[in-house]
């Protein structure tokens, strides 16, 4: 009996780790009055990252033990109308949708604490290689990577999707082949540059 009941709480133990490895942002509260975004300096291709609510999020970042609150990201695409959206992965277990997908940048903020959002320019991408890629994986619907597997190319998991971008478009491995890459390698001032955005 004990037995059985130390393999149930086991089983919800991974469970929950599995939970937070899923889904980076949830549970959409109101940013603070003082808080507000300026998307007058974004570009297609630029990368957003964001700290969502709730206990998943929380758990993202306690279990990456990185310098910064992030837990998701994505890339940034400026339709041919000026409409932003972002382009990013997540799984079907936390989303209508499985794998690479788009939703508008309003959205993604509503699920964002807005103190918690940066946004990233890769130096090298002046020919828009970034956006190109992101677009292709969006157009053959990539599926998320329930894996965490890097070495896998037909999957990305959130932050997988911008770093096997650039390492494909550039030959550059920001990772450092990093299994499960930390969010901080997003701000190596030797890569990016980090652009206005949260106003105070």
């Amino acid at each position: 009996m004990a037995c059985r009941f130390q393999t149930e709480i086991i089983k919800l133990l991974a469970f929950l780790i599995l939970m937070f490895l899923l889904v980076g942002c949830h549970s959409p509260v109101k940013a603070p009055e003082s808080l507000h975004y300026d998307t007058s300096k974004l570009k297609s291709g630029d990368i957003i990252l964001r700290k969502g609510f709730g206990l998943i999020s929380e758990i993202v970042v306690i279990k990456l033990k990185d310098t910064l609150d992030i837990s998701h990201c994505g890339i940034i695409h400026i339709d041919n109308t000026g409409k932003i959206n972002v382009i990013h992965s997540l799984s079907k277990k936390v989303s209508d949708f499985d794998g690479v997908q788009t939703c508008t940048l309003k959205y993604f903020m509503e699920d964002s604490k807005t103190e918690s959002v940066r946004i990233l320019r890769f130096r090298n991408d002046s020919n828009s290689i970034i956006i190109k890629k992101a677009l292709y994986y969006l157009r053959h619907q990539t599926p998320f990577d329930e894996k965490f597997d890097e070495k896998d190319t037909t999957a990305f998991f959130c932050s997988e999707f911008p770093i096997h971008i650039i390492k494909s478009g550039f030959n550059i491995d920001i990772s450092n082949g990093a299994s499960i890459p930390k969010f901080s390698l997003f701000l190596n001032k030797d890569y990016f540059d980090e652009i206005e955005f949260v106003v105070r």
